[in-house]
């Protein structure tokens, strides 16, 4: 869970175009308080992921790639706003980048890569933002348009992939809690392609299941509640005026 504020409620955060990071803190009912500034000039960053706590220290953290390929962590202080970055790691130019929640079952966020050929590959973090050696997870998915870590959306205890294709639609890859995941089910039909953004935030508005955003071409935010088995039920809109922001997670 994306908790910046320690209030113990899934926040988002956004860059606009002028490259100013914001957080969107959470109000537990899927919608969001007014939006604070935590960071300018982030337009060199060519990936942003919030995968949870990953230093260790009980504090949601932000994860960066620069035009240069490091990864960089940028620790969250608890109160919304981030303290100085480091580098963990080099060579990621290339690499489409995404949370992987706990696909290892310790415990601990991990993260999602797919590079040019096509294979996915985990990422096991451990503490202090420390990164193990990745692990292939499958071939094939330069077909996907969309590849995100929804955390548990089968309602099993265990960390699943959700994955949108050319033809719009979305599929459930259920992990198996070990670092691999299971064979796929559909999770949503055809009619996806439309949507310019999807993230999935955790349980936004805490109640049966992991949650879904998408941002439409007129820039409106919705909120698809997961049913807690893989599914989603009738949509809410949550936001409008999305279209400035370049990067939502």
């Amino acid at each position: 869970m994306s908790d910046f504020n320690r209030d113990g409620r899934t926040d988002l955060v956004a860059r606009d175009s002028a490259g100013s990071l914001w957080l969107y803190p959470g109000t537990g009912t899927g919608r969001f308080l007014p939006r604070r500034l935590m960071a300018s000039f982030w337009n060199g960053f060519t990936a942003i992921v919030t995968p949870g706590d990953v230093t260790g220290d009980g504090n949601a953290d932000i994860i960066v790639r620069t035009a240069a390929g490091a990864l960089r962590v940028y620790p969250g202080n608890g109160r919304g706003g981030l303290s100085a970055s480091r580098q963990i790691g080099r060579g990621w130019r290339g690499l489409t980048i995404t949370n992987a929640g706990d696909m290892t079952g310790d415990s601990r966020p991990d993260l999602l890569a797919r590079d040019r050929a096509g294979k996915l590959w985990l990422y096991p973090m451990i503490g202090n933002a420390s990164i193990r050696p990745r692990r292939l997870i499958g071939t094939g998915w330069q077909h996907m348009t969309a590849i995100l870590c929804a955390g548990d959306l089968s309602g099993d205890k265990r960390a699943d992939i959700l994955a949108r294709d050319g033809a719009g639609r979305l599929w459930l890859y259920r992990g198996n809690g070990a670092g691999r995941v299971i064979r796929r089910t559909l999770a949503g039909a055809g009619g996806w392609r439309v949507m310019t953004a999807l993230v999935t935030p955790g349980n936004l508005d805490h109640a049966r299941g992991n949650d879904l955003l998408a941002r439409d071409t007129a820039g409106r935010l919705w909120l698809y509640p997961g049913n807690n088995a893989g599914r989603f039920g009738r949509r809410r809109q949550v936001g409008h005026g999305w279209q400035v922001m370049r990067w939502i997670t």
